[in-house]
């Protein structure tokens, strides 16, 4: 058990981490602007190199982890994730810090296809799906932690990259706890696993829906979170800072979220509390791209933050239920499928508001949750039939 807690805790530092680095990277683009004398157009490109490293990473570990072993592939990831950040912290030039970007990023999407495995692999039906919700939470946790060590260190005259040493130094004590724990119920099957553990892993339309619908909920969040400010500000007339509010009213009501339904879910089986929050986030989504009065903008965001903050690790946990014995394979996809919609949002919503509008892209979100709607009720319904098939 004391082993089983060690690896949990592991993947709990993996989530953490991340979120140490993509949750802040906004209140950094003017500092590190002004820090190397580039332009703000160019140093905001960096955060798509981050993105862009944790989509590859994702995409890597779907192949490495099965050959290079989970334990030495935890090490060399997170140990470069503590060289990055120092240089970060120390560097003067624009490429190192880029190229540093990548790898953090590269290196933090490994980490989290780590992190869903090593749950999926330790834990089993409702505790299994309790812990990848806690994950969320713990993201979240960081969302909060890391941007107010920023806050001090710009007010207060230190480096831009004071936060990011601070994550560096959370890396070294996962560095340490690693080196300490046994990663051998991960990587060699119990006993009655040995017969499978040679198996390819099994592919559904339940998983395979999980990872599309894991690719329309970010696409939708990010297209949220990317076009709500400028969206509130053309409706109702008042200036893009007051209408940035809407960003920080997500984020507050993500945190609270994301530990109530921690408290949930150990209540009730992921399939309903996954069905709940996803109809909850359409009509959140769909009374905001559709309300007329500004005063209630807020309470409908404060609702959509609230239900999507378990959202992510939710579609992994709903996912794995499909399947008899869920593989690295199997977390990897459904976390490729997530970051890739993170990542090819911007894009997406561009070409939409280019042809379209702004008001298009926002009634877009609430559409990309009933296709999801529509695909769960599928699978659900054939999962059902098979159950039925296997009774008799």
């Amino acid at each position: 058990m004391k082993n089983k807690l060690s690896l949990t805790f592991i993947s709990f530092l993996a989530n953490f981490i991340m979120a140490g680095f993509a949750s802040q990277f906004g209140m950094l683009i003017e500092p590190i602007a002004q820090s190397f004398s580039a332009d703000v157009n160019n140093v905001a490109f960096i955060f798509s190199l981050l993105n862009g490293g944790a989509l590859l990473g994702t995409i890597l570990a779907f192949f490495l982890i099965d050959i290079i072993g989970i334990k030495r592939i935890t090490l060399l990831s997170y140990s470069i994730i503590v060289i990055s950040s120092f240089i970060l912290y120390l560097t003067n030039s624009l490429i190192i810090l880029q190229v540093s970007m990548i790898l953090v990023g590269l290196c933090g999407g490994i980490g989290l296809c780590i992190a869903g495995t090593i749950v999926v692999s330790t834990w089993q039906d409702k505790i299994q799906s309790t812990i990848l919700v806690v994950q969320d939470a713990t993201f979240n946790i960081a969302g909060v932690i890391f941007p107010l060590i920023t806050t001090y260190a710009l007010t207060h005259d230190l480096s831009w990259a004071t936060s990011y040493l601070a994550v560096g130094i959370v890396a070294i004590v996962m560095l340490v706890i690693i080196l300490f724990t046994n990663f051998n119920s991960i990587s060699e099957p119990h006993a009655d696993q040995k017969q499978q553990s040679h198996q390819k892993s099994e592919w559904n339309f339940g998983i395979l829906s999980a990872g599309f619908g894991l690719f329309l909920a970010m696409l939708a969040l990010y297209t949220f979170l990317t076009w709500a400010p400028l969206f509130v500000s053309h409706k109702f007339s008042i200036s893009f800072e007051d209408a940035g509010n809407i960003i920080t009213q997500y984020w507050g009501a993500a945190l609270i979220g994301a530990l109530v339904s921690t408290a949930i879910v150990t209540r009730i089986k992921i399939e309903y509390f996954f069905v709940t929050i996803i109809i909850l986030a359409f009509i959140m989504t769909l009374l905001i791209v559709n309300i007329q009065h500004i005063d209630y903008i807020g309470y409908f965001t404060y609702g959509y933050g609230f239900v999507c903050a378990a959202l992510y690790n939710a579609f992994v946990a709903y996912g794995v239920t499909f399947v008899k014995n869920a593989s690295s394979k199997n977390v990897s996809y459904i976390l490729i499928s997530g970051s890739a919609g993170a990542m090819f949002s911007p894009a997406i919503s561009s070409v939409l508001n280019e042809y379209f509008g702004l008001q298009i892209i926002m009634n877009a979100i609430p559409v990309f949750y009933v296709i999801i709607i529509i695909m769960l009720a599928i699978s659900m319904l054939m999962k059902k039939r098979t159950s039925g098939i296997d009774k008799i």
